[in-house]
């Protein structure tokens, strides 16, 4: 029997070439059909359970410690923080795993099922210090199939298509003209039915700028000329003008949509910005600039929807404001905008 190094030689000597030819594929296709039929099988094996171990610190002494956040999409996983010093709670991301609050001593074990391939933010969400929004980690979430592809950070489609580049995040906008009593939605509800009941105030918004266009950019259309899609609007008083205005923006929102936003803020941002939005909250004195008063109608009347949403996505550039672009989803991102606008309109200064 010839053994595996003279097998060559032994098949070259017994067969002719167009058989040698032939029998060569024929190993290779079924060398080619077992190793497929070996990846398939393992395919249908569930994916054993992956334990990652985090130790949680203060962010200026490293944040999260330990290893590398790793897993294989589909693989189930249990995440095990121990807290060091500092109180904290973590989210992660474009999902729906979050932990509850960890303290110094204490261990909080999270199990989730690794959510699609991607780079996912783990962030802390219980303020801990001047440094807080340092503290983040990512966790990489691998193809099974292709575990050495590259990963981008998960992401939507944005709802809008908008040059942000153009907007000009960091320069200051203040309005021209804003209220100066608080708008009101329901007046503005009122004046809609009465005046304009055929129009979608969805359309004319769009039609007026929005979500590019800033509260006193479309008062300024509506009040010059009846060109802007609302005949008559001009002959309005200025209070009834930003009624109207106030309707047309809450319009571009839901109750459920402003319920998560304003969660999303208490959570996120209040610490900074105030539970009012008046830039006063406890962590305001850390922060290397001037928290901004967004309850202040002028300011907030200067503010695109667009302007709200870039900023946030990307974050204040030296402000000690992060982004929150790679940890929100796209309506996450949306809903805080319509609450931010409420500040104009539910209790303008």
């Amino acid at each position: 029997m010839a053994n595996l190094r003279s097998l060559p030689a032994f098949i070259a000597q017994r067969y002719p070439p167009g058989q040698v030819l032939a029998l060569t594929l024929a190993f290779a296709l079924v060398l080619w059909g077992g190793r497929k039929f070996v990846e398939q099988w393992r395919a249908t094996l569930p994916l054993k359970q992956a334990v990652l171990m985090l130790r949680a610190a203060q962010p200026e002494n490293g944040g999260w410690l330990g290893e590398d956040l790793r897993v294989m999409a589909g693989q189930p996983v249990q995440l095990v923080v121990t807290g060091v010093e500092g109180s904290h709670a973590f989210a992660i991301g474009h999902t729906e795993i979050a932990s509850g609050l960890i303290l110094p001593g204490q261990q909080q074990v999270v199990e989730f099922i690794a959510p699609a391939p991607g780079r996912y933010v783990l962030y802390c969400t219980q303020w801990c210090s001047p440094n807080h929004w340092r503290m983040r980690t990512v966790l990489e979430v691998a193809d099974p199939n292709q575990p050495d592809a590259g990963l981008v950070y998960a992401q939507e489609t944005p709802r809008y298509s908008l040059s942000l580049a153009e907007l000009e995040i960091d320069a200051p906008h203040p309005a021209p003209i804003w209220p100066r009593v608080q708008p009101d939605e329901k007046a503005g509800a009122t004046l809609w039915k009465a005046r304009w009941p055929e129009l979608s105030p969805r359309e004319i918004a769009a039609e007026l700028g929005w979500p590019l266009a800033s509260p006193a950019a479309v008062y300024e259309q509506i009040a010059t000329a009846d060109a802007s899609g609302l005949p008559g609007a001009a002959e309005l008083e200025e209070a009834e003008r930003w009624d109207v205005i106030a309707y047309l923006w809450q319009a571009q929102t839901t109750p459920k949509s402003l319920a998560l936003g304003e969660s999303i803020y208490r959570q996120n941002c209040a610490s900074c910005h105030g539970e009012d939005g008046a830039g006063d909250g406890f962590a305001a004195g850390f922060a290397p600039v001037a928290v901004p008063n967004l309850w202040n109608a002028a300011t907030a009347a200067g503010a695109s929807p667009a302007l709200y949403y870039a900023k946030i996505a990307r974050g204040g550039m030296g402000t000690g404001m992060p982004n929150w672009g790679t940890i929100f989803r796209e309506d996450e991102l949306w809903a805080l905008v319509d609450y931010l606008n409420t500040f104009l309109f539910d209790g303008s200064q």
